[in-house]
C-alpha cells in the first residue's frame, strides 16, 4: 500500500506544480474484464485526467473488478487402451478473483474528426489481486478415462501485489464542451504472477470499458 501512496503523491506533485494553469476532467466506467484462460468479469474505474497541453494528459486511475475461475486445459489420460480420447478437457486451479488496480498514465491525442476523437493510453501501475487456489487430484471413470479435479477442501487463499503495465486505444464522442462519452480496449499485464514471461496467460487481461468524461 506505501507503493501506491507513492503513485498518488507523484501525480499530484506533477499535475499541480508542473502544469499549474491545466484543466482537470473526472471519468467513470464500467468495463468487462477478459483474463487469458478464465472466466470474464466486470470492472468499475474512477480517473483524473490533467490536461498538459492540447495533445498530452496526465491521469491517476483506480480499477475494481472480479472474475471467477482460472482454466487449465489438458489431455486426459486412460488406464486401459480400449478408450481413447484425444480433445483437450477443461478445468480449474483457482477461482473467486478480485483485482483493485491504481495506475499512473499518459494520454496521447491521436485524431480528431466530426464524430470520434481518437487517443492511446499508456500506463503503469500497482495491482492487488487475491483468489483461492485448489490443489488437482486425478479422478478416474469406470471406462478408465483419468481427469484433473480441484480438491475444494485444499483452499488457500492468495493475495498477491503485482506490478502492472497496461495500453490502448480510447475513442471519445463529445456531447458538448464539458461532457464526453468513449470507448476504450486496454491490453494490461501484471508481473510477478509466477511466470517468466511478459505477457504470460496468467498475468494478462483484456479490459473493454465504457464511460464518461466530465471537465471540473
Amino acid at each position: 500500500m506505501g507503493s501506491i501512496k507513492y503513485l498518488v503523491i507523484a501525480f499530484i506533485y506533477s499535475a499541480t506544480l508542473i502544469y499549474p494553469q491545466s484543466k482537470y476532467t473526472v471519468e467513470g466506467s464500467i468495463g468487462i474484464i477478459s483474463p487469458f484462460n478464465s472466466s470474464s468479469g466486470l470492472t468499475g474505474t474512477i480517473q483524473l485526467n490533467r490536461s498538459l497541453n492540447e495533445n498530452l494528459q496526465l491521469f491517476l486511475n483506480g480499477m475494481y473488478g472480479q472474475w471467477d475461475k482460472y482454466n487449465i486445459y489438458y489431455v486426459p489420460e486412460f488406464s486401459s487402451s480400449e478408450y481413447q480420447y484425444n480433445s483437450p478437457y477443461k478445468t480449474y486451479s483457482a477461482d473467486n478473483h478480485s483485482l483493485f488496480s491504481v495506475n499512473l498514465g499518459t494520454r496521447f491525442f491521436l485524431h480528431e474528426n466530426k464524430i470520434i476523437n481518437l487517443f492511446f493510453d499508456a500506463q503503469i501501475g500497482l495491482s492487488l489481486l487475491s483468489y483461492n487456489e485448489y490443489d488437482l487430484y486425478e479422478f478416474e471413470y469406470p471406462t478408465g478415462q483419468i481427469i484433473l479435479v480441484p480438491d475444494l477442501s485444499s483452499a488457500v487463499e492468495v493475495n498477491e501485489t503485482l506490478f502492472a503495465v497496461g495500453f490502448g486505444p480510447v475513442f471519445e464522442r463529445k456531447i458538448n464542451s464539458s461532457f464526453s462519452l468513449y470507448l476504450s480496449a486496454k491490453l494490461n499485464t501484471m508481473l510477478n504472477t509466477g511466470d517468466t514471461e511478459l505477457f504470460s496467460k496468467r498475468g494478462t487481461y483484456f479490459l473493454v470499458s465504457a464511460g464518461f468524461t466530465h471537465t471540473i
